[in-house]
């Protein structure tokens, strides 16, 4: 929250602060575990026992990758605007007024709906655009931007 904090304007205050979801990592890498047990556990081949060793490499990557992911993005609803920050060196920040918020559409999976995670997009005039990917609770992330704007 460092960097929306410090960067928010006279009077604004964070009505909410959100961060990408971990579920979908966790869903993953809870499919991936499984078929390791079971191919350690039958006593396979060498072959598949590297196959193993690569889908536990993989599977690390991924989860590092998306805790990294989860540590260096920040979203927040205040009384004046929307904001959305990734990147850690690179910072990709996008921020809307809520008086300039013409949209917000919520995109959800079926494990995302199971799960209560999705993407919140809200649309401004013109082209402009905030995206909240992998947020937890998307519908009541929606609801507090529309009963704002």
């Amino acid at each position: 929250m460092a960097y929306i904090k410090n960067n928010l304007n006279a009077g604004e205050k964070i009505n909410h602060f959100g961060k990408p979801s971990i579920k979908p990592t966790i869903l993953v890498l809870t499919l991936v575990a499984p078929m390791i047990f079971l191919f350690v556990w039958k006593g396979l081949e060498a072959l598949i026992i590297e196959g193993v060793f690569w889908a536990i490499i993989i599977s690390v990557i991924i989860l590092v990758k998306d805790i990294i992911l989860i540590y260096v993005s920040e979203y927040a609803i205040t009384n004046k605007r929307v904001i959305s920050k990734l990147g850690l060196i690179r910072r990709d920040v996008e921020e809307m007024n809520l008086k300039s918020i013409e949209s917000v559409n919520l995109k959800q999976s079926i494990a995302g709906r199971i799960f209560n995670y999705g993407d919140v997009n809200i649309s401004g005039r013109g082209s402009s655009q905030v995206v909240f990917k992998q947020a937890d609770s998307p519908v009541e992330i929606r609801k507090k931007i529309k009963h704002k704007s």
